[in-house]
């Protein structure tokens, strides 16, 4: 689990090196923002954090759900490297309308205390695709609003005690899988 944090910190430490790099030489605004997204598709996750870098042709995001309520915990952490095409052409004073469209990947845990003693969790790991657009404000503050479809694949692991106190286990495959993701970002850095 560290190993995929660590990992996940480079991959966003060394897009923002090459995004602020590129800013120096080109004159350009920074363009990562930081923003909250909310979902539907998904049972256990409905909302979480957005890490976003808007580049010239590509999109870096990092989001992550944590939920933690009773016996109850889950966390998802996925990310996606999303192709930027700006062929939707609108007056400055409405905004800009980029759509993406690239791979996703991600992970999730969950456990389930329940009430009964029977713990129930797993781990799903998840490949799919996004498609989606965005809506640049024209505003000085820099912020944006995007609305994104996610069909998926994801794989099970799921466990729990049966009611004699054994461990049981079983594997799953969700194909295909669709979620739909509304997101604001504020661009701060």
């Amino acid at each position: 689990m560290k190993q995929l944090f660590l990992i996940l910190f480079l991959l966003a430490t060394a897009t923002f090196a090459q995004q602020k790099n590129n800013a120096q030489q080109n004159n350009t605004p920074k363009n990562n923002a930081i923003g909250l997204w909310l979902q539907g598709g998904n049972s256990g996750e409905y909302w979480g954090l957005d890490y976003k870098n808007l580049g010239t042709d590509v999109i870096t995001d990092i989001y992550l759900h944590l939920s933690a309520s009773n016996n109850n915990f889950s966390l998802g952490l996925y990310g996606g490297y999303y192709f930027v095409n700006n062929a939707i052409k609108a007056d400055a004073s409405a905004g800009k309308f980029p759509i993406h469209y690239g791979p996703t990947a991600g992970f999730g845990y969950w456990n389930d205390g329940g009430t009964d003693q029977h713990n129930f969790n797993g781990f799903a790991v998840r490949a799919g695709v996004v498609g989606g657009i965005s809506w640049i404000l024209p505003v000085a503050f820099p912020m944006d609003i995007s609305v994104e479809l996610n069909p998926v694949a994801e794989y099970q692991h799921t466990s729990w005690e049966d009611g004699y106190g054994e461990k049981q286990s079983g594997n799953s495959w969700e194909i295909p899988n669709l979620y739909f993701r509304i997101l604001f970002h504020a661009y701060v850095f």
